[in-house]
């Protein structure tokens, strides 16, 4: 029986329509480690217990585990798990298919509606992942001992690992803590500190940032301002606040007026570049010391090395958030589950989980191997600063929020319609006016009051 993806709601440069699919209301279907949902659940617990006695058995035997699977995803950095897993894995053959993310989303939606040529393990990117995960195309990762496996991931990422019903349907291997950045020589010059503790506790809130961000406008007699822009503020934020969507309602907090406010009272600052984030002027004027922070993820591509190796820092922020999570999914009616299982148990292992960080610097999943790899661990690019203690303290405050198909589209919507409202010089009834008929339109099943 054909099953169909439940409830994906795509944009028109997608495809014109939203795909046909069972309604959220409906019951959950039976999880399948097979061909077909209605596997009773003793031959379904039989699977599972088969598929992990397969893996405990490659893991004793490496060499042992012999096949081949396709794997799709949209990022070239997948050629570093692939290569690791071999290592340890010879006689496994990953046929890997890299796409442009641009037409990724629409290539991996297609296979798996059509049921043609769907590869065998997929990537899904953290901004479209969880319309994807309520599919009983995706496989319930319970069938690998999905829990044991993760259970050291610090709780942020297990719980963006499960669709809206709990069952885990994503392996994300690596954190993406946000940071603040800056230069060493820059801080120093216009805040008297280079040390990220002392940045960390000289930044403790909105009101104090934007008064720090005017002293060194006028210190500098204009030519340095501490902040890059409102938008970025939003990244702080957001994940310290109740989402705002939960169970298909809108609700906006006092958390969220008040970043409103927050941010209009910085953009009306000296403080405040108002460079957009990613852009060639913002990446320069940060690299040049002209403006202090940018709110960034530890995979920051925008640091010009070859002037300031060793001249970067990072502090901690006064509220923790993420960006940019990849999950890793196994499509359900595959024939090489084994060999799927065998690969997402690789990369949640301790022992990628350090490879990547020491070969590749991604911040582990675990927060049993950051912890334990944090004494000592310093980096000289960022002026032997401990890197992975900075991260790893983020980490453990991020809140353990499990998103949905809402979570981060309705976070940038809202940094959205604050931003241009804001610079409109609109108000907040006005900027929140705009944000509602933005969601309606995109998410019209959306309760607003």
């Amino acid at each position: 029986m054909k099953k169909k993806l439940l409830s994906v709601l795509l944009s028109a440069a997608m495809l014109a329509a939203v795909l046909a699919g069972c309604g959220s209301s409906a019951p959950a279907p039976a999880e399948s480690t097979g061909n077909d949902a209605s596997v009773p659940a003793a031959e379904s617990s039989q699977a599972a217990e088969t598929g992990s006695e397969e893996t405990e058995a490659a893991q004793a035997d490496p060499a042992s585990l012999e096949g081949e699977f396709t794997y799709w995803t949209y990022t070239d950095s997948a050629n570093n798990l692939v290569n690791a897993f071999n290592e340890k894995y010879p006689n496994v053959k990953i046929d890997l298919q890299v796409f442009g993310g641009d037409e990724y989303k629409t290539k991996i939606l297609t296979a798996l509606q059509s049921g043609d040529n769907v590869p065998d393990v997929f990537d899904l990117e953290e901004n479209y992942m969880y319309e994807f995960l309520d599919s009983d195309l995706i496989a319930d990762l319970s069938y690998m001992n999905i829990e044991e496996l993760t259970k050291d991931f610090y709780d942020f990422q297990i719980a963006g690992m499960k669709d809206s019903t709990g069952k885990f349907k994503a392996m994300s291997f690596q954190s993406s803590p946000v940071g603040f950045w800056y230069l060493r020589d820059a801080c120093e010059e216009w805040l008297g500190t280079s040390d990220p503790a002392e940045i960390s506790a000289m930044l403790t809130d909105w009101p104090t940032i934007i008064a720090k961000g005017e002293e060194v406008y006028e210190k500098s007699n204009g030519t340095v301002q501490l902040w890059p822009n409102i938008a970025e503020m939003v990244k702080v934020d957001a994940f310290s606040f109740d989402p705002l969507v939960r169970d298909s309602k809108l609700e906006i907090t006092d958390d969220w007026i008040g970043m409103i406010d927050n941010m209009r009272t910085m953009y009306n600052s000296k403080a405040n570049a108002e460079l957009g984030s990613w852009s060639s002027e913002w990446a320069a004027a940060w690299n040049d010391g002209k403006i202090l922070f940018r709110v960034m993820p530890s995979w920051d591509f925008f640091t010009d090395w070859d002037t300031n190796k060793g001249n970067v820092g990072i502090a901690v922020p006064f509220n923790a958030s993420y960006e940019g999570v990849t999950g890793t999914c196994v499509y359900n009616e595959s024939d090489k589950k084994d060999l799927a299982a065998a690969f997402l148990a690789y990369i949640a292992s301790d022992d990628f989980q350090k490879l990547n960080l020491e070969k590749y610097n991604q911040v582990p999943a675990s927060k049993k191997v950051c912890d334990e790899m944090a004494e000592g661990f310093t980096s000289e690019d960022f002026g032997g600063q401990n890197l992975l203690a900075t991260y790893s303290e983020i980490c453990d405050k991020i809140v353990g929020i499990t998103p949905d198909k809402f979570t981060r589209v309705t976070q940038n919507k809202f940094q959205e319609a604050a931003t241009n409202g804001i610079k409109e010089g609109k108000d907040n009834d006005a900027i929140i006016d705009e944000f509602k008929k933005k969601l309606h339109d995109m998410y019209p099943e959306v309760v607003m009051d």
